[in-house]
């Protein structure tokens, strides 16, 4: 197993970690699978896609709901006649298809960002320390990916091989 030499403030002489413990670097390969999959994401619509990412992230983590209360929700309300007014059926909701949409979006921004991780990175950073004044924490960012994973899987379906897991991972 290949390690990598550290340096730590902590500690006089250099650590072993083991190379699979460091920050994957995607390689063309795996950003190529990332792209394809996404096209095909992207047919669907965010629209429908949030609905699904959030369906799954609510199976997983039903208690996550309460990061979404209605004065949240109200917030990313369209406010059509063809959108509805009941708001109170949480799982039906569709300001939760806008919200979850937003971060298809995100997820679209970072597969198109992939080759400049200049500006991937920062902008990732950005996101996620924004959504730390929201109570989201880590287990719940956890979740996110495990639903985006089901996600991917049930939009995919058998295009959603061994090859574009490990590349969405």
């Amino acid at each position: 197993q290949q390690v990598a030499q550290i340096r730590t403030p902590q500690r006089r002489g250099p650590s072993q970690i083991p190379a699979s413990a460091l920050p994957a670097v995607p390689t063309e390969q795996m950003k190529s699978a990332v792209e394809r999959s996404w096209e095909q994401v992207q047919a669907l619509g965010t629209y429908n896609v949030g609905e699904i990412l959030y369906r799954h992230t609510f199976t997983i983590m039903p208690e996550a709901i309460h990061l979404f209360p209605q004065e949240v929700r109200l917030k990313y309300r369209e406010w059509s006649p063809d959108e509805g007014n009941d708001e109170s059926n949480t799982y039906e909701s569709p300001a939760l298809r806008k919200l979850f949409s937003k971060f298809v979006n995100a997820v679209g921004c970072a597969v198109v960002g992939l080759h400049d991780s200049t500006r991937l990175v920062p902008m990732l950073t950005e996101l996620g320390a924004r959504h730390i004044n929201y109570g989201v924490n880590e287990a719940h960012w956890q979740t996110l990916g495990k639903a985006f994973t089901l996600t991917l899987r049930e939009i995919l379906s058998e295009s959603f091989t061994q090859e574009v897991e490990a590349a969405w991972s």
